[in-house]
């Protein structure tokens, strides 16, 4: 069910005070639009506002690109699956990715193979998503066609 505008104005602070660039309804817009995030809002750092940042955090989540940063590029790659067995956390999940044969169905990995193309299948298991963040660019490093790239999230 999409999340309407007046359930994410009502979690704002309500002030108009535009140090996000416009006014709180405005503000709520740009947030269903993924064009803004709520820690955008200064106000909502504040600890009187955490419950309202967490509960926005609920109804608007985050997307892999904003989790991560990466962006899979899917007419370059070619799914050889380097960037699969380079991934750290791929490597400790499955003993098999170590070995470079891949990770089996039902494992929690990072990146993984479909329809002959790598796909990210987990966001909040890439170091880039940890809370703080672990700067890592293995899959990036290692993509011998250049189908991975980095953007700020």
């Amino acid at each position: 069910m999409p999340v309407s505008l007046i359930e994410v104005y009502n979690l704002l602070p309500r002030t108009n005070c535009k140090r996000c660039g416009t006014v709180c309804m405005g503000f709520a817009a740009r947030l269903i639009a993924k064009e803004a995030r709520p820690e955008d809002c200064p106000l909502l750092l504040e600890p009187e506002y955490s419950d309202n940042l967490r509960k926005l955090h609920e109804i608007i989540p985050a997307t892999e690109k904003e989790l991560t940063g990466l962006m899979i590029d899917d007419d370059r790659c070619t799914g050889c699956g380097i960037c699969i067995v380079v991934c750290e956390e791929n490597r400790l999940m499955n003993e098999e990715v170590l070995y470079g044969k891949g990770g089996r169905y039902e494992d929690e990995l990072v990146l993984g193979i479909e329809e002959g193309k790598v796909r990210l299948l987990n966001a909040n298991r890439c170091k880039r998503a940890f809370k703080p963040p672990e700067f890592c660019r293995a899959c990036v490093d290692h993509c011998p066609a250049g189908a991975i790239d980095l953007v700020t999230p």
